[in-house]
């Protein structure tokens, strides 16, 4: 999955992007206590390093998040109370963790956005940490070890797009391609996407396929484990910063457009034969996150 529109979406789309901004929410309900739910159960005790194995949305508005998402694609959520402050929303599809919701606190950072941000496995999170520090990226939260997680860390690019890094506790969720409702893929819109390429590489081992996109640049495809795990593409909006996109698989991306829609979604790029055969659309969801939709036939991303 590597041709995008030539569609700009809005700036207000990309809110919330640099990682900091999102770091005072994950602060306070780590300095509260918070004893976080494992990312898969039961545990697996198997690694899959270079996987996006979760993705943890930030949002203004953990309620309204949850009353959308859970319209929207029939998600259900548990919550976890701090002992101060925000607690922690774990989201279930079908019964299968797949993600968690943060409140986001304004202690420190004035603006306001909401955004997804995706985990990354790898096998030891003190050297990813290093390597982005040494590489040009940056270390917005250090190696530290949650409750009932792992050991995570938070981490920019040198583009500035932020992700995060786990090992954890109990193992990554099995490796399968994902079922409706789940985290299917996740690319990065970089500036320069031979060069962050080459950082996701050195960071997490993964083999580099260059692809020709639609609009005469070149993407490239991330492989690691025999399967690819991501994409990088040229940004189809250069003014606005690199930041990674996840996709969600549907059914039928046009009978789940609408779906959101009418849950509260903004549709920014609908689905059109133009696009990827009709199969992917973008959206803004109502708390500001952006987020993708992805009809998927067969096999055509990692297992």
């Amino acid at each position: 999955m590597t041709d995008k529109p030539s569609r700009r979406l809005p700036a207000g789309a990309f809110a919330a992007l640099a990682l900091a901004l999102a770091l005072s929410a994950a602060s306070q309900c780590i300095a509260a206590g918070l004893v976080w739910p494992p990312i898969t159960e039961p545990p697996t005790a198997r690694y899959v390093p270079g996987r996006w194995v979760w993705a943890e949305l930030f949002t203004e508005d953990v309620k309204t998040a949850a009353r959308f998402y859970g319209k929207a694609f029939d998600w259900s959520f548990q919550s976890f109370p701090a002992a101060r402050g925000p607690g922690y929303t774990l989201a279930l599809s079908d019964g299968e963790p797949i993600g968690g919701m943060l409140q986001r606190e304004h202690a420190q950072q004035k603006e306001r956005g909401s955004r997804w941000l995706g985990m990354l496995s790898v096998p030891d999170v003190n050297a990813a940490a290093r390597y982005a520090a040494e590489h040009g990226g940056k270390v917005v939260m250090s190696p530290r070890l949650l409750e009932g997680r792992g050991e995570v860390a938070l981490l920019q690019d040198p583009e500035g797009a932020p992700f995060g890094v786990i090992r954890a506790a109990g193992g990554d969720p099995p490796d399968y391609l994902a079922e409706d409702r789940q985290w299917v893929w996740i690319e990065l819109w970089a500036h320069d996407p031979l060069a962050m390429a080459q950082f996701y590489a050195g960071l997490a081992d993964y083999e580099i396929t260059p692809q020709e996109q639609p609009n005469g640049r070149t993407g490239y495809l991330l492989a690691s484990g025999g399967y690819t795990r991501c994409g990088i593409i040229a940004s189809p909006a250069p003014k606005l910063a690199s930041a990674w996109l996840p996709y969600l698989r549907v059914e039928d991306v046009k009978s789940a457009a609408s779906r959101a829609q009418q849950a509260g979604a903004r549709v920014v790029v609908p689905p059109r034969a133009t696009l990827r055969d009709g199969r992917v659309a973008l959206m803004v969801d109502p708390t500001g996150a952006p987020l993708g939709l992805a009809e998927v036939v067969g096999a055509e991303v990692a297992k």
